[in-house]
């Protein structure tokens, strides 16, 4: 397997040191570390996961760390994006109620000179780590096989890959490159499912019916009359997800009418049945009420008291799992016959920290996330992964059903939302380089009512831009609006009037100037973009960490695009060709820009078709469906309209 790296660029990591351990043989190839066990190895853990028995170390002296940032990958839910400019440290506690160990991976390093390079991981997905040593700045790093790591064969092997170029997007493009050739892995297309096709309704976390009803309703008269609403204002929604309601937990989280929802701990599940206090009528009722629509299925961890246990050989910790992998099948075959289509494999970080010895011997993550591959296949369905880890990110490339992952924490998470919107814009850099469909969670697609609290679940004073970021997926879309409260204009700018999605190529990702930083460090506004094959969308957002006026330019070389473009300003719906973006932004506002590509006739007039501007993705996949394109004339009329009949295939 070849890195296949730019020779002419120097790398930015230093010399190592080797480690000192009898059995191990350690490889500096240039493109590449390698670390093989020559003999079994018995009992080498060493009690901590980010302190790695065996490991190579560099420090930051070797790095010119006055010269370099860092963006790491933790190993907490969603692969949590830290971050440290020259001199700093990484911050692993981002919000008071999550931490995570002190490593990465992957790990990017950005030099002042231009140059970026990423480490990251070319197999043994789950068994090696970037240990990070700080206190009040950053001391070194340890690369090698994790510290809860107890039993190694022979042959055991891990590699990390050695990336280097001039852009985030180019070493990242080189490691998803890389590792999917290795795999040799076919996914399917993006029309698959309907969750990644069209429209769908979400009930998780941050969604109105999470654990909720209307008043004097259940939860199925509840689901069934918003699904019948949205039907009646033509918001044509093609599947419903089931969040951990439906099944019962070791402790069972209350549903009860909205504005109220008891603290209880997110315990593990005792069996994946339906709850008999929720839906009397199983899952197939349910599915029935719903118009037979798709089902999105959730499923977490098992609870060490869960009757499964009295079947076969179990693992049992703070969770509990099956040594035997194929014990998942039987839930595919529930879930087929009950209409789902897709499983959200959620708490998968429970699952990997929750049960040390899934993690005290190379191979058993993989063959757990093999068998749920191996059951979806043959019953037909899909996987989407949720609370990942970053080995469970990379690992995907061998497996075939995982169509999509979420890359960012639950919707309504956190106290400050930019926090979740850098969090989706840097995790789905990875994302993309696997070629994994993404998705933000469900979002409300209205603001709240006059004089209701904004953190209620009535709407959100950031819907427009939730439902942007959304749109610029290339994903899964979905909303988690209360009966009365969706918003329908804004609905219509995520998808056709028949549901189907329209976005990107690939899911929008931070710019090289934003990678580091992501704005919050008050100074610049945070840039990200997405795609429509040369139709190049640029998003910018204020995230800085308190509220203030950011005045900021962005010059379009940076995208590869020439100064002959047109620049669409989305909000303000003016055009004009640029080959620089000057935006004045309020805390927490945001502009959206469609860069379209010129073409000259035959009379020597210049125009650029825009696309329709009733969606944000204007050229987005999908497009088409007897919706008109605009078309804008920058030395003639601006704004003439056509049908696309009419536009001869100009259309990419």
């Amino acid at each position: 397997m070849s890195c296949n790296n730019a020779p002419v660029i120097d790398r930015i990591l230093g010399p190592l040191t080797p480690p000192d351990f009898d059995g191990v043989h350690f490889a500096d190839q240039g493109d590449r570390l390698v670390l093989e066990a020559t003999q079994p190895l018995v009992g080498i853990a060493s009690g901590r996961f980010a302190n790695p028995t065996v490991a190579a170390s560099f420090g930051v002296g070797e790095l010119a760390a006055d010269n370099v940032s860092f963006v790491g990958f933790a190993y907490t839910q969603f692969a949590l994006p830290v971050r440290v400019a020259p001199g700093g440290r990484f911050d692993f506690r981002p919000a008071a109620n999550l931490s995570s160990p002190a490593a990465v991976m992957p790990l990017v390093l950005m030099s002042d000179d231009g140059r970026v390079e990423l480490l990251a991981p070319l197999g043994a997905w789950h068994e090696q780590v970037i240990a990070v040593d700080q206190d009040d700045a950053i001391a070194g790093f340890r690369w090698g096989w994790h510290g809860d790591l107890a039993d190694v064969p022979a042959g055991f092997r891990a590699e990390l890959g050695i990336f280097t170029g001039t852009s985030i997007r180019e070493v990242f493009d080189r490691w998803g490159g890389t590792i999917r050739t290795a795999a040799g892995t076919q996914r399917p297309g993006s029309d698959v499912d309907p969750l990644l096709t069209h429209l769908s309704y979400w009930t998780d976390n941050g969604a109105a019916y999470w654990y909720r009803t209307e008043p004097g309703a259940d939860l199925t008269s509840t689901l069934q009359g918003k699904v019948a609403e949205l039907d009646e204002l033509g918001v044509s929604v093609r599947s419903v997800e089931l969040d951990s309601w439906f099944y019962p937990h070791e402790i069972s989280r209350p549903v009860a009418e909205v504005g109220y929802l008891e603290e209880v701990p997110p315990t593990g599940m005792l069996s994946w049945t339906p709850r008999a206090d929720v839906l009397p009528g199983g899952v197939g009722g349910l599915r029935a009420e719903l118009g037979d629509r798709p089902l999105v299925l959730h499923s977490r961890h098992i609870s060490p008291s869960s009757p499964y246990l009295e079947q076969g050989e179990w693992w049992v910790d703070r969770a509990a799992h099956p040594v035997d992998p194929a014990f998942f099948r039987r839930w595919f075959d529930d879930a087929a016959s009950w209409g789902a289509t897709c499983i959200e494999q959620d708490w998968m970080m429970v699952t990997f920290f929750g049960v040390r010895d899934m993690r005290a011997v190379p191979g058993r993550v993989m063959d757990w996330q093999r068998g749920l591959d191996d059951a979806a296949a043959a019953t037909g369905l899909h996987l989407l992964w949720c609370m990942a880890l970053p080995g469970d990110f990379a690992a995907s490339v061998e497996l075939e059903q995982v169509i999509a992952v979420r890359t960012s924490d639950d919707y309504r998470f956190a106290a400050d939302p930019a926090l979740l919107w850098v969090w989706y814009l840097t995790v789905n850099s990875m994302a993309n380089a696997l070629e994994l469909r993404v998705f933000k969670d469900c979002f409300f697609s209205s603001t709240p009512p006059d004089g209701a609290p904004s953190g209620g679940i009535d709407g959100d004073p950031h819907a427009e831009l939730e439902a942007l970021l959304a749109a610029m997926s290339g994903g899964v879309v979905g909303i988690g609006d209360r009966i009365g409260r969706t918003d329908v204009d804004v609905v219509a700018r995520v998808c056709r009037s028949d549901g189907r999605l329209v976005g990107p190529d690939d899911a929008i990702t931070l710019t090289d100037r934003s990678f580091a930083t992501a704005g919050v460090d008050g100074n610049s506004l945070c840039w990200a973009s997405a795609s429509s094959g040369e139709w190049v969308y640029l998003v910018a957002i204020n995230t800085a960490a308190e509220a203030q006026h950011i005045t900021d330019s962005f010059d379009l070389a940076e995208l590869g695009i020439g100064p002959e473009a047109l620049v669409y300003d989305w909000r303000n719906r003016t055009a004009q060709p640029a080959a620089s973006i000057d935006v004045d932004l309020d805390s927490r506002d945001w502009a959206l820009f469609v860069c379209c590509p010129m073409s000259t006739d035959a009379a020597g007039h210049r125009s650029a078709v825009v696309g329709d501007p009733r969606r944000y993705a204007t050229m987005g996949r999908s497009q088409v469906d007897h919706e008109r394109l605009e078309i804008v004339a920058v030395d003639g009329e601006v704004g003439s309209l056509l049908r696309w009949s009419e536009l001869n295939g100009l259309h990419h």
